[in-house]
């Protein structure tokens, strides 16, 4: 019995990060929020909506191809990376042009960099910390 009970807990941990429906795969906690808000909403005034948690959709356009620690999610004209709270879950490395629906929170960075003349500019760096991820299912 506690061999039995041992291997369900391993079974669980390796699943734990990823649950499956029929058209999509589930990342982290889910989504709780209902209405999605465009990147564009969130860009057009970033300082705004620091520290807030959103619903946001898109396409996925770039992975990260050690891990899948971050990716790079396009909605129209706007691009956000997103990575993942706690490093918690990973996207899969092949996921590019997946649509996906991200919820979590949306931060700005600020970094500086140090230009070739010696000049130091300050960048901001905007990304979204998702607590949840589904990833629809290529078609066919």
């Amino acid at each position: 019995m506690k061999i039995k009970y041992l291997l369900l807990i391993a079974l669980f941990a390796l699943f734990a990060g990823c649950s499956k429906s029929n058209n999509a795969d589930i990342y982290g906690e889910g989504i709780t929020i209902e209405k999605p808000t465009s990147l564009e909403a969130i860009l057009s005034d970033p300082a705004a909506h620091i520290g807030k948690e959103f619903r946001v959709e898109g396409t996925i356009v770039d992975v990260c191809q050690k891990k899948g620690c971050w990716m790079d999610l396009q909605d129209g004209d706007s691009t956000i990376t997103v990575r993942f709270k706690d490093y918690a879950f990973f996207m899969p490395k092949d996921g590019t042009g997946l649509k996906a629906t991200v919820q979590g929170i949306f931060t700005v960075e600020t970094y500086e960099d140090e230009q070739a003349d010696g000049t130091v500019l300050e960048k901001k760096y905007n990304n979204f910390i998702a607590s949840g991820v589904i990833l629809e299912k290529p078609e066919g």
